[in-house]
């Protein structure tokens, strides 16, 4: 049981990770390539705040139900 838990947890730092990353490009905060098609598009801060939320419940329900 632990060791879902810890995978879950690893999981869920990642998704979040992810979901900020998407939130940064979709803002214009981080511009890594300069050519990079979802710099400056609303639609991925949405979708990478929806991700960081769904990465945020995973971390939460690996810590709260997994016991």
């Amino acid at each position: 049981m632990e060791q879902i838990r810890t995978t879950l947890t690893v999981a869920g730092l990642l998704i979040i990770a992810v979901g900020l990353a998407w939130v940064a490009h979709g803002t214009g905060t981080i511009h890594l390539p300069a050519s990079d098609f979802i710099t400056k598009q609303s639609v991925w801060t949405t979708n990478g705040s929806l991700v960081a939320v769904f990465g945020l419940i995973v971390l939460w329900s690996s810590r709260r139900f997994l016991r």
